[in-house]
């Protein structure tokens, strides 16, 4: 799982920070776990789209405000879900696509003199060995960078 640490410069009051960080989370349909004077600890809902919010990446929180500095230590439980999902896609897609040529090739006279017709299923996967990585790296940055920016937020706003 994938784990990501952060902190920031803080000198405010915590209970004031984390409650910014309640107020945010809370209804994206997170729960606390523990809830202290110097840390909060929350687990989260999940990614079921991408096109949800980008803090459902984060699977489980730990903010601690100690004297000068906010941290956080979170897992992305969401954000590995949603990498997990796109190669399972993927590699099932190819694995339809392929079969389907298949039979067609084997059980099509015309097709069988044509053995460059089983290629044409891995020349529509070729892009996907691009852009897949690419998308899984998108989905994890935009969890990263959200949950910087409530950070930030918390540290500013107490």
């Amino acid at each position: 799982m994938q784990v990501v640490e952060d902190f920031v410069s803080f000198s405010g009051e915590p209970s004031r920070a984390f409650d910014t960080a309640l107020r945010t989370l809370l209804p994206l349909g997170f729960l606390v776990v523990s809830e202290g004077s110097s840390q909060l600890i929350v687990t989260g809902p999940g990614f079921n789209s991408t096109r949800q919010n980008a803090l459902l990446g984060i699977s489980r929180a730990e903010f601690t405000a100690e004297r000068s500095s906010l941290k956080v230590l979170a897992e992305l439980g969401g954000v590995d879900r949603m990498q997990r999902f796109l190669i399972i896609l993927l590699v099932g897609l190819g694995l339809f696509d392929s079969l389907i040529f298949l039979g067609l090739w084997y059980f099509l006279d015309q097709l069988r003199a044509h053995t460059w017709f089983l290629a044409i299923p891995a020349l529509t996967l070729v892009p996907w060995i691009v852009i897949g990585p690419i998308l899984a790296r998108w989905i994890g940055n935009r969890t990263r960078e959200a949950l910087n920016r409530l950070l930030q937020n918390m540290a500013f706003q107490s």
